[in-house]
């Protein structure tokens, strides 16, 4: 008995089949340009990847929130800029003024003006409707005694458990001071009086009183930085505190002895804690920064003792991410007028029309000092801000395009498509197919052709 097995064509009909489905994901591959189009591609690999997508995901969202960051910071920055050239506007006509009184009117309507547009700028400088330079991204301070601290200024601080308090010690600072323990002069006496802005040489007749040559020092304390008080001795003091504050007495004739032989002094700067730790102090003004905390304040002149105050808000809330370590701790105060300078030097609204320092006054000097110091802490403010765009956004910009980077290249290796070695894989499944098709349709064909001749014997 003679019969026809049809196993050959049977495999060559499966082959086929498997053929077409790898040409079909081929096909695939090539279109998309992916290698992992589904989970069934690559099982392990579709895990990778969506983790990576998180991953890129995330870094994305953090490059957009430091990006805006920036943006809030160019614009703070721009309009503080603008408010140190109106500074030096007021510097410049205080000075100008100083030597052209009949002109008066002319620089203080200059001074107004400037003024006006500081305040200006403040209360229009925003972003996105928040407003960045009158306190509005700064943090509230209450509980400061006006005789115990001032100018208290919180640039950082981590409130995000509630309003924080902070317990503030001082020892108060000192000026420089030497006395001389004598009375009426027994003799004729000369002396050279040294102090931080230089030194002056004074001649005194016999019989001169303590009163007398307090007042003569006093008459040049702006050639030498010293002042003289007469109570139970004849004090000789710097007219400034500080450690940088210096007097010493060089006697070169007669007869003035200094109490306990004591011929100079260097003065000493205020002792200031918060919350037990030691603050960076120059003269009455400390500057604390540790962690996430930055502040600064102005003791008052004599205190010691302890102050409390508390802190509230949220400063600037910025954040790059998420989690507590993408947080940016930062506070704006106030740039207004009301608020530029402090109290011991003077307010920069002082020098308006009608206030206690403006040019009708004739406190050139103290106008002066009142804008050297406005502009000395718009210049810290920026430099701050400065800081944080550097080196707290701009680097983990940074860093975050660079992590980018490598979760892509990663990804990548894992996802995309080997187009050389995919073309060559499509082309030897299109030879396999048509050289199965061509011989599956021979083996018909011998099939049909024995069936006939069996058929006709």
């Amino acid at each position: 008995m003679f019969s026809i097995n049809n196993m050959a064509i049977s495999n060559i009909v499966s082959t086929l089949t498997q053929l077409g489905t790898e040409l079909a994901i081929s096909n695939e591959r090539l279109t998309t340009g992916l290698r992992v189009n589904r989970a069934v591609d690559d099982p392990s690999g579709i895990v990778a990847l969506s983790n990576f997508n998180a991953e890129i995901a995330r870094i994305d969202a953090r490059t957009t929130n430091g990006t805006r960051i920036n943006s809030i910071i160019d614009t703070a920055d721009g309009a503080m800029a603008e408010i140190e050239d109106l500074l030096d506007t007021i510097d410049a006509a205080v000075t100008s003024a100083s030597g052209d009184p009949a002109n008066l009117a002319t620089y203080q309507a200059t001074i107004d003006t400037a003024l006006n547009s500081i305040d200006s700028l403040v209360s229009t400088t925003s972003f996105n409707g928040d407003t960045l330079l009158n306190g509005g991204i700064g943090y509230t301070v209450t509980g400061v005694n006006s005789s115990e601290l001032a100018n208290v200024r919180v640039h950082s601080l981590d409130t995000a458990s509630g309003d924080v308090s902070l317990e503030i010690s001082t020892v108060a600072a000192a000026k420089a001071e030497i006395a001389y323990s004598g009375g009426t002069l027994i003799d004729d006496v000369t002396f050279t009086i040294t102090g931080p802005s230089g030194s002056q040489e004074f001649n005194f007749a016999t019989g001169t009183a303590r009163t007398t040559i307090a007042i003569v020092v006093n008459a040049a304390s702006a050639q030498t930085g010293v002042e003289s008080e007469k109570t139970d001795y004849l004090y000789f003091r710097s007219t400034e505190i500080g450690f940088d504050q210096t007097v010493s007495i060089n006697v070169t004739a007669g007869t003035f002895n200094m109490l306990d032989g004591t011929t100079s002094d260097t003065g000493t700067d205020v002792g200031v804690t918060i919350n037990g730790a030691f603050a960076a102090t120059s003269g009455n003004i400390a500057h604390y920064s540790s962690g996430n905390t930055a502040i600064d304040l102005t003791a008052a002149d004599g205190f010691s003792g302890t102050a409390t105050i508390t802190v509230s808000g949220s400063g600037a809330d910025w954040s790059l991410g998420s989690s507590a370590s993408d947080r940016i701790y930062f506070g704006q105060s106030s740039l207004s007028t009301s608020v530029l300078g402090d109290a011991n030097t003077g307010l920069l609204s002082s020098l308006e029309s009608g206030g206690t320092n403006d040019l009708a006054s004739g406190n050139f000097t103290a106008a002066s000092d009142i804008a050297e110091l406005a502009k000395s802490q718009v210049t810290s403010d920026r430099a701050r801000i400065g800081a944080i765009s550097s080196y707290a956004v701009t680097c983990s910009l940074n860093a975050y395009a660079d992590a980018k980077t490598s979760l892509t290249t990663a990804k990548s290796a894992i996802e995309d498509l080997d187009y050389v070695a995919e073309t060559a894989n499509n082309n030897r499944l299109q030879l396999l197919i048509q050289m199965g098709t061509t011989l599956l349709a021979t083996l018909n064909q011998s099939t049909t052709n024995i069936l006939s001749l069996l058929g006709s014997s």
